[in-house]
């Protein structure tokens, strides 16, 4: 469990899983424009990606990490800036957390092979 706090009405518990699932709807909008990676940069299925997703609890808030690939002709800085917005918008809008901190690391860009990047973007 990642979250927890009780209220009055009931106890609400949020695991890293629905944390997780959220970040991967967010990566499906852009239907195989973006690919999750491990930290390596090996493609990993979307249904085995959630253990992929980095999500720790600090004082301080939230922190996830994530790591992609993005397919060569679409914009790294379109793709990140719009992951990032929408995630935030969507871990707060359905857990009421805020994040502290959303780093996407762009492992790669995708053509007829995996051309090898490092890149973070933090939001």
């Amino acid at each position: 469990m990642l979250y927890k706090i009780e209220t009055e009405d009931g106890v609400i518990k949020v695991r890293k899983a629905v944390i997780s699932k959220i970040v991967l709807e967010s990566i499906k909008k852009f239907k195989g424009r973006v690919f999750i990676t491990n930290h390596k940069g090996k493609m990993i299925r979307l249904r085995n990606a959630a253990d992929y997703v980095d999500v720790s609890l600090a004082n301080s808030g939230l922190d996830i990490r994530i790591y992609i690939a993005i397919r060569f002709g679409t914009s790294i800085s379109m793709v990140t800036e719009k992951l990032i917005e929408d995630i935030k918008e969507n871990i707060e809008k359905m857990t009421s957390m805020e994040p502290n901190s959303i780093a996407i690391v762009v492992t790669g860009m995708i053509s007829k092979q995996i051309t090898r990047r490092n890149i973070e973007i933090r939001g």
